[in-house]
């Protein structure tokens, strides 16, 4: 009999209102660090993937660097750089310049004003004649 009766009184004390708050309590505050751990995991993954991103476009670059250097130790991969930085030539070399006559002035335009200044430029043709 007292047996029973000391399992009641630890029933009633574990599952009375204040012990039911304090577990509850308890509860939330686990929850709470479990989801915090969720998302710092979550954050970790996305900045190991964009490290790994950075890596293989730092790799990349570091070959086309390594291959440029490759390029100018020769005499040829020089001429050809200081050509193209300082649009300079060797002796005997000339170079031809293109003009291409469609874009001759583009702030004249018509088609890129607006329609105040295309209306302007209407009445002005006319008092010019």
């Amino acid at each position: 009999m007292r047996t029973l009766e000391k399992k009641q009184r630890i029933r009633r004390v574990i599952y009375s209102v204040p012990s039911l708050i304090v577990l509850l309590i308890i509860t939330i505050f686990l929850v709470r660090g479990a989801f915090g751990v969720l998302i710092k995991e979550r954050e970790s993954g996305k900045d190991s993937r964009n490290m790994k991103d950075e890596i293989n476009t730092l790799v990349t670059r570091e070959s086309e660097l390594k291959e440029r250097i490759h390029r100018l130790e020769t005499e040829e991969g020089m001429k050809n750089e200081i050509r193209e930085r300082f649009n300079v030539t060797q002796e005997g070399e000339f170079v031809a310049v293109i003009v291409d006559d469609r874009g001759i002035s583009t702030s004249t335009d018509d088609s890129m004003l607006p329609w105040y200044r295309k209306f302007l430029n209407v009445i002005i043709s006319f008092y010019e004649y």
